[in-house]
């Protein structure tokens, strides 16, 4: 690398002259020139410089500004190396005379050196032999740019593709760097001790109070004795992190193999507090207030079980009005979750609930029991498979009946969105459907569907453009309006679904202009989520859909549409969501506009 250095203006001044100049601060601009063509070198050498950096901080003096300048030749020239530039020219010209003082950095970057070898060596220079990492894995190809920054990249991936292979405890002994300017390239050479092949050894745990030790060994997707990879720790120590129970997780190898050649895993936890308990609240302009509130137990019985109880109320203030009493809706819950039932991945979920409820289209009192096995298959990809029993009587304007369902509901879940509150990439599909078989009462057996997709796109790769699609389809199969217990059909309208209408009001009626509900439904929505701020955003929206009394829809009865705009307040747990909608073609009947407060964003 070679440096020039000019300095202007100060030939045949005086000492006399220069005096009055070293009293005061020497303002001065700083120009790059030569690589004005190359953003990623000018901004390199823009980011590097002290002068660019501290201009407006001038110097007291010419001489200080020549020094600061000087200094600069350094940092410059180590920058232009890093990125492989190796034979580089750099001048600096300093005007003094000129108001302010003009520093032109002239740069002359030379061939670019390239990389003309990358070698894995291990002990005293010899060949490395067996089921290795090679240079290739490295993502360093001979001929890229002896870039430093990506070398020192490559560098970093030795020890994990080390790992990947089952060497736990390889270590990077020594490394080369030789520029052959003939060349203009550059030979990198590593020395690696590879050090020995193991298997997972024997599960060490630390920091259990309350929760039993068993509960974290069958979370482990190993046994002792199987190869050693770093996906399956991590994947044991996601497992360990999903059960609730601990606020920290931490797994790793011991320092050195045991004397079998395994590697111990040293499992460090802490737990969190058991008990908890919690409430929230949603506001919508037709149905009111809801509230509810819970207590849980994270570690019933010992084995990370989970168990709570809630209570919620909903319909307070509906349609504006004081409401009564017995008109609201109440709902009691009790869940209990047990993880890892019979398989890992795989849990067993009871529930018990009392429902009374009091929308417009019906009044349902009924007592629910589940039992349901979750499955995982993998990260993204879950399904259920449960038994359910009701009784129930239900009250509407066309019929009265007292129903006895035994259900059986099937459901799987596709998720490859990157959030689960708010989502800014990816997709999620779902599908469930639940045969009916009628044991006692009044209403047939029947089966409901429902399938749904939602997915997202970040236009600016940081969340603050997303645009969000979504669908739903639904149908009853095996019986007509009528032989259908009315909470069993199909609604549409409200905060979860077609904004802009009032809950359940899109769809049929009945002659007092009560929603029926129907036996099929068509959903759509889309959203473009904007972030004004880092916390708080706007979202405009368009939803549109219907519900038919075909188990088909019947697009002859058209479909409603509604648009309107939210705002978003971002939070660690998610954004809190508040939603303006108007109908855009409604029917006699429906209010003007809703306004829909929550947790989370609409889907």
């Amino acid at each position: 690398m070679r440096k020039r250095f000019l300095m202007s203006a100060l030939t045949g001044v005086s000492l006399l002259a220069v005096m009055p100049v070293l009293a005061q601060e020497t303002r001065y601009e700083v120009e790059i020139r030569g690589v004005e063509d190359r953003q990623g070198l000018n901004n390199l050498l823009r980011d590097v410089s002290r002068l660019v950096a501290l201009r407006d901080e001038p110097p007291p003096s010419p001489i200080g500004l020549r020094r600061r300048a000087d200094a600069d030749l350094d940092r410059m020239t180590a920058a232009l190396r890093s990125a492989g530039f190796y034979d580089a020219i750099i001048d600096l010209e300093i005007d003094v005379e000129a108001q302010p003082a003009k520093v032109i950095v002239n740069v002359e970057e030379g061939e670019r050196y390239r990389i003309t070898s990358l070698t894995l060596k291990g002990k005293d220079g010899k060949d490395l032999a067996g089921d290795l990492p090679t240079a290739a894995d490295l993502g360093l190809a001979v001929g890229s740019p002896a870039d430093g920054p990506e070398i020192q990249t490559a560098e970093g991936r030795i020890l994990p593709r080390f790992a990947e292979k089952g060497y736990a405890y390889a270590t990077v002994l020594d490394r080369k760097y030789i520029v052959d300017h003939a060349k203009t390239g550059m030979d990198i050479t590593y020395m690696i001790d590879p050090g020995p092949k193991v298997n997972f050894g024997r599960i060490q745990v630390s920091g259990l109070e309350d929760v039993e030790e068993r509960a974290v060994r069958r979370r482990m997707p190993w046994r002792p004795g199987l190869p050693y990879h770093p996906s399956v720790m991590e994947e044991g120590r996601q497992a360990l992190a999903d059960l609730g129970v601990f606020s920290s997780v931490r797994v790793r190898l011991a320092d050195a193999p045991d004397d079998e050649g395994n590697a111990p895993v040293l499992i460090d936890v802490q737990e969190r507090d058991m008990r908890y308990v919690g409430f929230g609240a949603d506001y919508s302009t037709e149905d009111g207030f809801g509230a509810n509130a819970y207590w849980g137990h994270r570690n019933l019985l010992g084995g990370a079980e989970q168990f709570r109880v809630g209570a919620q109320i909903a319909g307070i203030s509906r349609r504006g009005t004081t409401t009564d009493i017995s008109e609201l809706d109440y709902r009691l819950i009790t869940t209990y979750k047990q993880p890892d039932f019979l398989s890992r991945r795989q849990s067993l979920n009871l529930s018990a609930e009392a429902v009374s409820e009091r929308p417009d289209a019906y009044r349902r009192d009924a007592i629910v029991l589940t039992a349901a096995v979750d499955r995982k298959f993998n990260r993204e990809l879950t399904g259920s498979l449960g038994v359910t029993l009701e009784q129930s009587k239900i009250d509407e304007s066309q019929q009265s009946t007292t129903n006895t369902l035994l259900g059986f509901p099937v459901a799987l879940t596709w998720d490859k969105s990157n959030d689960l509150l708010n989502p800014t990439e990816g997709f999620r599909l779902a599908g469930n459907v639940t045969p009916y078989f009628a044991a006692f009462g009044d209403s047939s057996s029947f089966a409901t569907a429902r399938v749904s997709g939602s997915t997202y796109f970040d236009f600016s790769d940081n969340g603050n453009y997303v645009a969000a699609l979504r669908g739903v389809y639904g149908a009853v199969i095996g019986g007509g309006l009528l032989d259908v217990p009315a909470d069993k059909r199909f609604y549409a309208g409200g905060g979860g679904s077609i904004r802009g209408y009032g809950y359940q009001k899109v769809g049929p009626r009945d002659a007092d202009g009560e929603p029926t509900g129907g036996v099929s439904l068509l959903e759509f929505s889309a959203e473009m989520r904007i972030k004004v701020t880092e916390n708080i955003g706007i979202v405009p929206f368009v939803d549109a859909g219907n519900v038919y009394t075909t188990e088909y829809p019947d697009f002859g009865e058209g479909m409603r549409y509604a648009a309107g705009i939210g705002g978003r307040y971002y939070t660690p747990i998610g954004p809190i969501r508040v939603d303006a909608a108007m109908p855009l073609n409604k029917r006699s009947g429906d209010n003007s506009f809703q306004l829909y407060v929550s947790i989370g964003q609409a889907f």
